[in-house]
């Protein structure tokens, strides 16, 4: 799914917040001011009476301030290289990991173990369970039967039916399986993250041979992600499932000695027990049989005849429609003697012959299921990420392993669809490649519109205030405070050990828009000043004091605003990066704004001596 999907309605909402604001403050604060407001004498301009106000020690300061602007743009640049640095070393998630209180449990038996024995491991695999949280209590928190219990709902999905139902559904024969826990999420209890880790380890020490997985991301995770099980998902494209197996078995082993791996597993198996059926056809064509007849027999024996020749009909009463077809009841197709004795008729034959007069019967191993992406076969190798490492880390170092292997020697390719690596050494020339998918994929997509998205913002920005200040320079000088922005949010996103998300880059456009405002309260009254006849340094001093206040108020109203935001309070573990990067950029904008903006402005801002010394003239009449 897109992840824009998400973020068009917080940009419609912003902008649309942000035009009534407008209006409320161009109409409406107005007429409050003049109906509430009292008129105080004066002998002055009220920014006159300000500046005559400043304190000597504000003056004072901001003069050495000013005498040393090129040490303050220069540490003011160490300061941006270190959060350049610091950003460079946080980790990077498609979306934050959010407690949903609930978590799925894929598990699978060896290929080809009967539903009877999947069905009796999954009952101790629920005692597990039970041990671990309590038992469930569906009806909470309405009515709760088991106060001591943390388990809500516990549901086991065994098996799969081989027919349409088969496309709703992750299991791929008898021998898979998946739980569904839903927790109550009350406080003072283990989190999801702690079951799942105490779960992981206690199963897999129990149930050896039997292979276990957990997907504890939620609605919105399963949305970004596709679906898909887990974040990490390497595909192999090739057509032969044998070779591609081999290939998959080589990434399975790479990815499970990286650090942060965890569930990896290959999703597709080729040791799924089968029965070869060789027909006979000279044979079969003397009894009136075609091949097409023998196989179309063979599935309604052991499935339905809904498969090839699907009948509806439609209740007239709901509007409802059913499959009709043709099948064999469970209890007569016991064994391979019973399969072998199955009549076979035609619509040429004469009478039914038996499948053993026509077909020799063998054993052999094949794919459980085959999956194809744009009708390339593909198998896929999945891997989960330990809590405490990012995605992004850990499939970058995954990726970094892969291209080193001697084994695969890939290639890297850059195609319209992405980066895909073809695999190389003994299966070099023969079509296989793999490449990273899933959340991955979607992760980097989406941060490369996120940074298209900010260099449009800040051009669309800079040629807005062109236009209004009727400069080049002045523009400038205002947009240097988004990298101002900019170490506030690398310091803040490493001390919290926040990772860069899908919310961490909407504050940082957020955050790009609010700083920006800073500057423009600061620099609009300077420059008025100075088109008054003071000096640049003597209008820059007198702005920065005045707008000290305003510039202070906007920045206390909207870090305080954030702060349940960003501790998880309101709005929950998701929103939490937006509102951190915000308050980051705010902050240091905030002060770096009164301390680094006034020394660039003198640094490229030019002086007017005719009109300062016209000023000058007229004072001294």
């Amino acid at each position: 799914m897109d992840p824009s999907l998400f973020i068009a309605p917080l940009a419609v909402t912003v902008v649309f917040a942000v035009i009534a604001s407008y209006a409320v403050a161009m109409f409406v604060i107005p007429t409050f001011c003049a109906r509430f407001l009292k008129v105080r004498p004066a002998s002055s301009t009220p920014e006159a009476a300000l500046g005559s106000t400043m304190p000597a020690w504000f003056s004072g300061w901001f003069s050495r301030l000013l005498s040393m602007r090129w040490f303050v743009a220069a540490g003011s640049g160490g300061l941006l290289a270190l959060a350049v640095f610091l950003l460079s070393r946080t980790g990077t998630e498609l979306f934050p990991q959010v407690d949903s209180n609930q978590f799925t449990i894929y598990v699978r038996l060896p290929s080809g173990t009967r539903i009877e024995r999947t069905e009796d491991t999954i009952k101790e695999i629920e005692k597990v369970l039970l041990a671990e949280m309590g038992q469930p209590d569906a009806q909470y928190p309405k009515v709760e039967k088991y106060a001591d219990s943390n388990l809500r709902i516990l549901i086991s999905n065994i098996g799969v039916l081989m027919d349409w139902p088969a496309a709703y559904t992750p299991n791929t024969g008898p021998m898979d399986a998946f739980v569904l826990v839903q927790l109550k999420g009350k406080s003072g209890m283990p989190s999801t993250f702690d079951y799942v880790e105490t779960l992981r380890e206690k199963l897999n020490r129990k149930f050896p041979g039997v292979d276990f997985a957990f997907d504890t991301g939620g609605m919105m995770t399963a949305a970004l992600n596709s679906g898909l099980p887990s974040p990490i998902n390497i595909r192999i494209e090739g057509f032969n499932f044998f070779t591609a197996e081999e290939i998959a078995m080589h990434v399975k082993r790479i990815a499970s000695s990286v650090p942060g791996t965890t569930d990896v597993r290959i999703a597709q198996r080729v040791d799924y027990p089968q029965i070869d059926i060789q027909v006979d056809r000279v044979k079969a064509a003397q009894l009136g049989l075609t091949q097409e007849d023998v196989v179309k027999n063979v599935v309604t024996t052991i499935n339905s005849s809904i498969n090839f020749d699907p009948v509806f009909w439609i209740d007239p009463k709901n509007g409802n429609h059913y499959f009709f077809g043709a099948q064999y009841a469970e209890d007569d197709i016991q064994s391979l003697e019973t399969l072998k004795n199955i009549p076979i008729t035609g619509k040429k034959s004469v009478m039914p012959v038996a499948l053993r007069n026509i077909a020799k019967f063998g054993r052999k191993t094949g794919p459980a299921v085959v999956h194809h992406v744009n009708i390339k076969r593909t198998t896929d190798v999945f891997a989960n990420v330990k809590r405490g490492y990012d995605v992004g880390s850990v499939a970058s170092e995954l990726e970094r392993r892969l291209a080193a292997s001697p084994v695969l020697k890939p290639v890297r390719k850059l195609t319209p669809r992405g980066v895909v690596y073809d695999v190389g050494g003994d299966y070099g020339g023969k079509g296989y490649r793999y490449s990273m998918s899933g959340e991955v994929q979607t992760m980097r997509s989406s941060f490369m519109q996120f940074g298209q998205g900010l260099l449009i913002a800040i051009i669309l920005v800079y040629l807005t205030m062109v236009a209004q200040l009727r400069s080049f320079g002045v523009p400038f000088v205002i947009l240097l405070t988004i990298p101002l922005g900019f170490i506030g949010v690398g310091i803040t996103l490493w001390t919290t050990r926040t990772n860069l998300n899908i919310p961490a880059f909407m504050g940082i456009i957020m955050m790009t828009g609010i700083v920006v405002e800073y500057s423009i309260i600061l620099l609009d009254f300077a420059n008025k000043r100075v088109e008054d006849g003071l000096s640049v340094r003597d209008a820059i001093k007198e702005a920065a004091w005045i707008r000290l206040r305003p510039i202070l108020m906007t920045s206390l109203t909207t870090w305080l605003a954030l702060i349940p935001m960003a501790i998880g309070f309101a709005g929950g573990e998701a929103n939490a990066p937006l509102a951190r990067t915000i308050i980051g950029g705010v902050l240091a904008a905030t002060v770096l704004t009164m301390v680094v903006v006034p020394c660039l402005y003198v640094m490229f801002k030019r002086e007017n001596p005719q009109r300062v010394a016209a000023v000058s003239t007229g004072a001294h009449q």
